[in-house]
């Protein structure tokens, strides 16, 4: 799973990992195991159902078992039967079937049980798509989303990651329709006008990586790898050319990853499918599923395809790390999760080269660290959850990842990748535990690499360093001091040890490398050297950590001018644009002219917009109107949205009238333009709300300017029939971002009529725009949003229940602060009245 895990999380504000009471999560006995599951499911896709069967051989493990708790929520009309007619009873509690053999069995024996059933649109798992009358064009499909723990609310299984029965289908629908399910296609038959599609997957297969979808699809057939087919799947208002744009270098890196983890791909065939609102990407065993909002027209493919490229080869790194390698639990899910992350750096290193890893483990650190620093800290490896979606964070994506690379940097490259591909190969098939990679690594390096995964996977946090650096002419020594600031007792937070590299290049152009070890709070350490020309830290992006390193303007700026590496110029760029000084905001803005790296581009406009004065601005705006990298103009469009000056809203409004903008970098635009606060503007950005576009991303841009121009004068446009269900949910979603941010900017009638719209639209249709709404009531305090939150818990999937009660315990607090604060000037007004009462007797007396 990648991206939705990101965009769900980008809002937290700090707070402790868990609610209050959480427990440590552990795997399931497995006395009893289910071994084979084949589904014969009758769908009916415009009656949002399925009816039919599954038929589950189930493996005794030890002798005497004779019980097992099969996950199913919310089936209807269950029959529960003894295929092999040796005695069963069942309880069913809406929740789980448990089953109770007559006799215990004896270690090894099997028995076949069959559970009949229906679903009706259910809440979540199989995700049912139609048109309707305010969307008439919407797709038409029936596909599953099961991570982590959803699998139960369509079929019967123990939905954990340690049971992998092998899976077999047989899926009816009419015969018009596409079947599509994991593993291999053994038949098709068609009777009356009805299809039925046989796949069959010979391969453990946990129930979050089942996986079928139906419907009317376009298709794109990629040449075969060997004799294994490729193709893609979306709905009919895709074409296949759009297919082919989205998924293009599958079959490259298919050939590249086989070769990188030395084994073949395990499956006999790779699928990949697009659907409406199935939110990120889902690594299903050889049918992965996408949200639609990640196909590419010949515009977003300008700003995209890159994001695009990095999600599709994490998706197939988990064919073998996930699906083939499986987790044993949660606790060990970044075994997954942070190598599908690292694959991406590993795969731009490959395919386009050194710098290209390097940007791309530095955008993994600058959001791991933000979550860090603005949500929560917790270790990679926890057993401590409130639901094992919530594991799915920023730590585990970019803060795993990035120790992989770290333990890379220490065993060395071709020790590390036979350590890999021995894993790889050894447990394909098999669950595993975070000891089982590490003692493969440590195998092939010879090293003991306790310490190591105590450091980085079992501890919380990351080195926060605060270095200087002074040259003493007379004795000819460069001085370095290292200060670890990341302590922090209440968090957990404690020293690192670790190896840094300190850079520096002499006055003759020699570059030189030094490696130190930290161990202490502070460090100083004395080297031999001429005196440089710039100094840097860890310039070949070895080792994860956050760092104030300000050399003196000139050293910078030679290093600006000089610097060979992302890290160095990165390095260079903040510290200068950290002085806020005429000369060094001049040097950003030349090297940002000529700089060919769009990722160095991006960090140029970042740090320039978070400067603030009037030289900055100057900068912004001038290289905004001529910034023409599509993948760049969001970035620059973003950074002036930071502040609010002529000058940048001047920029904004030309840049605006440019033609074949890219259309993130338009939305950007849009919502800048409102961040600038002038009235004069909410005309333009109301015209952009009305307009059609790819995805209606304009009009999303437009909601969220009018929702930071904070004037009461566009609430109406806002406002306007946000009771309609759309055909692309992040349009909506901005809307109501939109108007959280007015919402106590306006008068209190206005505020009413906001908050009803906020709350009223926890009803919508949308998973993702009533779980969003959900999340801006607790996020804006409305009180009148309680009752509705709490009739939204027996809507959503049990793994939303932490988010939602995260929500209602901020309306707790917020509710019982007014009430104090109400109190508290009720207790001021009548101590102001005793007050009174006392001076007019005390004059009362002295008149007598």
């Amino acid at each position: 799973m990648k991206y939705e895990a990101f965009t769900r999380q980008a809002n937290l504000r700090f707070s402790d990992f868990t609610l209050a009471g959480a427990t440590k999560n552990y795997a399931p006995d497995l006395k009893l195991e289910p071994i084979h599951t084949e589904l014969h499911l009758s769908v009916d896709v415009k009656g949002r159902s399925a009816r039919g069967y599954a038929l589950i051989t189930i493996r005794a493990n030890v002798e005497g078992a004779d019980s097992l708790d099969l996950d199913a929520v919310d089936f209807n009309d269950l029959q529960v039967s003894d295929v092999d007619d040796k005695g069963l009873t069942h309880n069913y509690d809406g929740k789980q079937i448990k089953l109770k053999l007559s006799k215990t069995l004896k270690a090894q024996d099997k028995r076949m049980i069959r559970i009949d059933y229906s679903i009706q649109d259910p809440i979540t798992g199989l995700k049912f798509s139609q048109p309707d009358a305010r969307r008439p064009d919407f797709p038409f499909y029936a596909i599953t989303d099961n991570e982590t723990e959803r699998a139960r609310y369509w079929f019967p299984c123990v939905d954990f990651p340690t049971v992998r029965p092998h899976m077999e289908y047989f899926l009816s629908a009419p015969e018009a329709l596409t079947i599509l399910a994991n593993g291999a296609l053994v038949s098709e038959e068609i009777k009356d006008g009805i299809k039925t599609a046989h796949w069959r997957l010979n391969y453990p297969c946990p129930a979050y990586l089942a996986c079928f979808a139906i419907g009317e699809f376009s298709e794109y057939q990629d040449e075969p790898l060997r004799d294994m087919p490729i193709a893609y799947y979306a709905d009919k208002s895709y074409t296949p050319e759009q297919l082919k744009r989205t998924f293009e270098p599958t079959r490259k890196m298919l050939i590249w990853m086989e070769k990188k983890l030395g084994m073949d791909f395990p499956y006999p065939k790779y699928f990949q499918i697009a659907g409406r609102e199935i939110g990120g990407a889902m690594e299903n065993i050889s049918l992965v599923t996408w949200d639609d909002k990640f196909m590419l027209d010949e515009n977003m493919a300008r700003e995209w395809k890159y994001i695009m490229d990095l999600i599709n080869v994490h998706e197939m790194s988990h064919s073998y790390f996930g699906d083939a390698v499986v987790s044993y639990d949660f606790a060990h899910v970044w075994l997954k999760e942070s190598w599908a992350t690292y694959i991406e750096s590993v795969w731009l290193e490959d395919s386009e080269g050194k710098e290209a890893m390097d940007w791309q483990l530095a955008e993994e650190a600058r959001s791991y660290m933000g979550e860090a620093k603005n949500s929560y800290v917790r270790p990679i490896i926890t057993r401590e959850y409130d639901h094992s979606w919530n594991m799915f964070d920023q730590h585990l994506y970019p803060g795993g990842a990035w120790r992989l690379h770290m333990l890379r940097q220490l065993v060395g490259d071709a020790k590390f990748w036979k350590g890999v591909q021995d894993y790889v190969n050894s447990y394909a098939g098999r669950t595993v535990k975070s000891i089982d990679f590490q003692r493969c690594i440590e195998k092939h390096s010879g090293m003991n690499l306790d310490s190591f995964f105590d450091t980085w996977f079992y501890s919380k946090g990351y080195p926060i360093l605060n270095v200087a650096f002074a040259y003493d002419k007379e004795k000819g020594r460069g001085k370095f001091t290292v200060e670890q600031k990341q302590m922090d007792k209440e968090k957990g937070i404690g020293l690192f040890e670790m190896d840094l590299d300190l850079a520096w290049q002499d006055g003759a152009g020699k570059d030189h490398v030094e490696t130190v070890h930290l161990s202490k709070g502070t460090h100083i350490f004395q080297l031999k050297l001429e005196e440089p020309a710039h100094v840097s830290l860890d310039p070949e992006m070895k080792t994860l950590f956050e760092a104030e390193f300000n050399t003196g303007d000139d050293k910078l700026l030679h290093l600006l001018k000089h610097g060979h590496t992302v890290r160095d110029l990165m390095q260079a760029i903040s510290e200068l644009a950290r002085t806020g000084k005429r000369k060094n905001l001049q040097a950003i803005r030349d090297h940002l002219k000529s700089e060919k790296h769009w990722g160095l581009r991006i960090h140029a406009y970042r740090e320039l917009g978070t400067v603030g004065n009037e030289y900055a601005y100057a900068h912004l705006a001038e290289l905004l109107v001529t910034e023409t990298d599509p993948m760049v103009i969001e970035a620059a469009a973003v950074a002036c949205g930071k502040q609010r000056h002529p000058v940048l809203r001047e920029a904004i409004l030309t840049k605006l009238t440019q033609k074949h903008l890219p259309y993130r970098g338009q939305m950007a635009l849009l919502s800048s333009l409102g961040s600038q606060k002038i009235e004069a503007d909410i005309k333009l950005l109301e015209e952009y709300a009305g307009k059609d576009g790819w995805r209606n991303l304009n009009r999303a841009g437009a909601y969220i300017g009018l929702g930071a121009s904070h004037s009461e004068k566009a609430v109406d446009a806002l406002l306007s029939k946000i009771e309609d269900s759309v055909n692309f949910y992040e349009e909506k979603v901005a809307r109501l971002t939109a108007l959280s941010q007015i919402k106590d900017w306006v008068s209190p009638h206005l505020k009413i009529r906001v908050s009803e719209a906020i709350c009223e639209a926890t009803k919508d249709p949308s998973y993702f725009v009533h779980v969003n709404a959900a999340r801006l009531i607790g996020a804006t305090g409305i009180q009148e949003g309680l009752p509705y939150l709490k009739a939204l818990m027996n809507r959503i999937p049990v793994q939303d229940h932490p988010l939602l009660k995260r929500q209602i315990q901020a309306l707790q607090v917020s509710g019982n602060a007014s009430e104090t604060k109400k109190l508290q000037k009720q207790l001021d007004e009548l101590s102001e009245k005793l007050a009174g009462m006392e001076k007019r007797l005390q004059e009362v007396e002295s008149e007598k």
